[in-house]
């Protein structure tokens, strides 16, 4: 018995003097063979899909913390089809603490990145190149087997490229710091670029040992500065390390909230200044940004975002309200500047906007907004009851509808951008209904005294990236009917320059004519709209017209003559030409025709006019 207890001991005791010296020799190999660590490391660190290769010089210093420096470091995913690299780096200075590995944990004192540069890709179908796991990680569960109480990085630069957004970010680290400990606060500081503009983070967070504490939510605040956009968020994570509960404020502001698209992945059309502040949360894989109200130029806001980032593409609801709504803070969505509406003229007096609209963020992201408003802010013509709904699907952009009022009129708009499409195909479809013209040209004071609504469509389909381009190749057709209305004498009379009827109601005072029917009825042929039918139908007289809107340079041309139908000694039944731009419009008559028509004396008698099938023919 004795014999059998002392050969084991000898065969134990062999053992682990084999495995003294086996150890000693890979000390001694790691210590000072560049050739053995290389391979080491290499050998620890690769997988299946990891492919770490170290090309340059190895260095250990050896201590209470020993220290390993890597230089010329270059990473692969072996499963990735392109052989691009995923990260190259010019040095990697590692220093762990060998008494804290007694914690259970893996202390590393100092990591040290200098010029890394990263290659990031993701595939149309949501793969990345980063991803070195097969296994679908559940991103509630945060796992933290390594602790970090310094990091340094210095000088890299990334690039990503997404097939699905069909979008290239760049951007650089210039300094980046990073302390905290198992008792002390976590906090990163970092100055860097964004697409081209200067991208600053300031963060802080509760400690290691709070972030593995079950017994109160973990805190963390983070200042963002992107350009000029100013991003706060402060609150706490409940159960951070399993299934993240967060409860955050947070608060943005900027001169423009499309500059948030690289930042969220969010298509928002250009902005005034705005300023808002709200509740962030999760549901799952669902971010909320809800109790919100804010300011963006005029307009107040309000209302709940929600965005899910693990679909592809991204996807968001918004469900928003403002009680008071500036219209030209709406402009962004059809190229306008909303910082400047008083300069919605171009420098060349065009009047459509011509600004490009991005369509790689139209393809960025699916999803739904509603924008409601009671109070609305326009200068020419009271709107109220604004209610905008639009969908994003896969490219294609619509407004399912927008509609509005204007007194006890409506307008309802229709929209749907091909932007999958390059130029895009747009279809545009507006109704008007029972809209008054006296609220629709306010500034000339006889028309306010027109009576009667008007009654229209528009459809038309063009193609292009800017507004401009789209009216400018567009093909439709368009119509406004009126009829049981009431009409100014004094509008009536000079425009079938009747100076003696004009005279009497000048000076005894205006009244109001019946209109039988008013008719304008438009075809609209490579950008061009050309009259069909203009007509003016009164007791007092028939005005027929004829021209053309040119959408491509803004220029028109209209005349109109007008036939009375009662007597007058001083009529000059001449025709009125109206030209230029829109923006610079001029008005003169025919001389010809008035020399023709000498004697001015007409006998009011003309054709009958039969409104009703006139109305018919237009609304074909």
């Amino acid at each position: 018995m004795k014999f059998k207890l002392k050969t084991i001991i000898r065969i134990f005791l062999f053992i682990l003097l084999i495995g003294f010296f086996a150890s000693g020799s890979l000390l001694l190999s790691f210590a000072y063979s560049n050739n053995f660590r290389v391979w080491f490391v290499e050998t620890i660190v690769n997988t299946e899909r990891l492919k770490l290769d170290i090309k340059g010089k190895t260095l250990l210093e050896i201590g209470r913390q020993p220290e390993l420096m890597l230089n010329n470091i270059s990473i692969k995913n072996n499963a990735w089809p392109r052989s691009e690299n995923v990260a190259k780096i010019d040095q990697l200075s590692l220093q762990i603490s060998i008494p804290k590995l007694f914690h259970g944990d893996i202390f590393v004192n100092d990591l040290s990145i200098s010029k890394p540069e990263l290659f990031l890709f993701k595939n149309k179908k949501g793969d990345t190149n980063w991803s070195f796991s097969d296994r679908k990680a559940d991103s509630s569960v945060l796992e933290l087997p390594v602790i970090f109480e310094n990091l340094h990085i210095i000088s890299g630069i990334f690039h990503y490229y997404d097939e699905i957004r069909d979008m290239n970010f760049e951007g650089g680290i210039d300094s980046l710091k990073g302390s905290g400990s198992w008792q002390l606060p976590i906090t990163i500081e970092s100055k860097g670029s964004y697409q081209h503009k200067t991208l600053n983070l300031l963060a802080s967070a509760g400690s290691y040992s709070e972030l593995r504490s079950e017994k109160k939510p973990y805190p963390v605040k983070l200042n963002m500065a992107f350009g000029q956009t100013e991003i706060a968020i402060h609150g706490t994570v409940s159960h951070p390390l399993q299934v993240a509960d967060p409860k955050l404020n947070l608060s943005i502001k900027g001169p423009n909230i499309a500059e948030l698209f690289p930042l969220t992945g969010l298509p928002l059309p250009p902005s005034s200044a705005y300023k808002i502040t709200g509740n962030l949360s999760r549901q799952e894989t669902t971010w909320r940004f809800d109790h919100f109200h804010g300011e963006i130029g005029h307009s107040d806001l309000q209302g709940t975002v929600q965005v899910n980032p693990k679909l592809e593409p991204l996807y968001f609801n918004m469900d928003l309200f403002a009680k008071t709504l500036d219209l030209s803070d709406l402009s962004g969505f059809i190229g306008g500047e909303p910082n400047h509406p008083e300069q919605s003229i171009t420098e060349d007096d065009s009047l459509i906007p011509d600004h490009r609209f991005d369509l790689k963020q139209i393809r960025a992201a699916n999803g739904k907004a509603r924008l409601r408003a009671t109070n609305i802010i326009n200068k020419e013509i009271p709107i109220t009851n604004f209610d905008g709904q639009l969908s994003l699907n896969n490219g294609v952009l619509k407004f399912e509808p927008v509609t509005f009022g204007i007194d006890d009129g409506r307008v309802n708009l229709w929209m749907s951008a091909y932007g999958s499409k390059n130029p895009s195909d747009v279809d545009i479809q507006i109704q008007v209904i029972d809209l008054s013209l006296s609220k629709l040209i306010r500034k000339v004071n006889d028309i306010q005294k027109t009576l009667g609504k008007i009654n229209g469509k528009l459809k038309l389909k063009g193609s292009g990236n800017t507004l401009k381009d789209i009216l400018s190749s567009s093909n439709g057709k368009a119509y406004l009917v009126q009829y049981d209305g009431k009409i100014s004498a004094l509008i009536v009379e000079l425009i079938g320059l009747d100076i003696f009827h004009a005279l009497g109601y000048y000076i005894l005072g205006d009244t109001q004519i019946p209109i039988l029917c008013a008719v304008v009825d438009v075809d609209i042929k490579d950008g061009i709209a050309q009259s069909k039918t203009l007509l003016l139908n009164t007791k007092d007289s028939v005005v027929h017209g004829n021209g053309y809107l040119s959408f491509k340079n803004e220029t028109f041309e209209l005349a109109m003559t007008p036939y009375p139908r009662d007597f007058s000694p001083l009529t000059l039944r001449s025709t009125l030409n109206f030209s230029g731009t829109i923006i610079k419009p001029k008005i003169s008559i025919n001389p010809l025709s008035t020399l023709m028509l000498l004697p001015p004396v007409d006998i009011g008698e003309i054709q009958n006019i039969d409104c009703q099938k006139i109305i018919r023919q237009a609304k074909d």
